[in-house]
């Protein structure tokens, strides 16, 4: 009797978690903005990357674009693929040097030597929490970040809302992509002309080579003019 007592409570599925138990537990404020800064300071960028990106234009100007793009250091080529449905035969190819990317993490990312991190709450993502900041410029300025969510494993953000001078406003969403932190998608929208303008983006298709061969970045030749065929 006793054997098969035992032999039924070990078969027995155990009875479920309360939630409060499977809940992880929070970490202080404090703790997450200093993990969130050491993150910060050791992430770096890929030497080389290429991405697609869709673009979406609504209000004063209507645009939907599919672009690829090749990028070593501040140089960039970006490719055109299509345009408002209507797939390229040619794409169109624009080579930029100097440029710098404006969605890096290390560049658009808030530092809490530049602002006040006021703790906001968190927010459940799979096992693990988020941490949500609202924040205020140490320094006031034309671009300023307004809420930092953090992920609770990488310490890095997975959202940055912002607003411009102007009254302009949007959030750059990430995530990461092998051993790199990247943007998934932006939005942002603002009047212009008292009418209301908005741009979303989505990213995708990130491959990181070692390397581009230095081509990548010279402007295409154009084909060359033939001459009339003889009659």
């Amino acid at each position: 009797m006793t054997g098969l007592f035992l032999a039924v409570l070990f078969l027995s599925p155990a009875p479920p978690l309360s939630a409060a138990a499977t809940a992880p537990r929070p970490l202080p404020a404090t703790t997450v903005v200093a993990k969130y800064q050491q993150a910060l300071a050791t992430q770096k960028e890929p030497s080389a990357i290429s991405f697609d990106y869709t673009l979406e234009q609504s209000g004063v100007r209507e645009l939907d674009q599919r672009h690829r793009v090749f990028r070593s250091g501040t140089d960039e080529r970006d490719e055109v693929l299509v345009v408002n449905g209507r797939e390229l035969t040619t794409p169109e190819v624009r080579i930029f040097r100097g440029r710098r990317d404006r969605y890096a993490i290390g560049r658009l990312a808030p530092s809490p030597a530049r602002y006040v991190f006021l703790f906001a709450g968190t927010q459940r993502d799979g096992h693990h929490l988020d941490y949500v900041f609202t924040l205020t410029p140490k320094v006031p300025g034309a671009f300023i970040v307004t809420r930092v969510a953090i992920d609770g494993v990488a310490f890095l953000p997975t959202s940055i809302a912002f607003r411009v001078q102007g009254g302009g406003h949007g959030t750059v969403r990430y995530a990461r992509t092998e051993k790199w932190w990247v943007p998934l998608s932006a939005d942002a929208s603002a009047h212009v002309n008292r009418a209301l303008a908005s741009e979303h983006l989505v990213f995708s298709n990130y491959l990181f080579p070692i390397t581009l061969p230095s081509s990548t970045f010279e402007k295409p030749r154009p084909l060359p003019t033939l001459p009339p065929s003889a009659e």
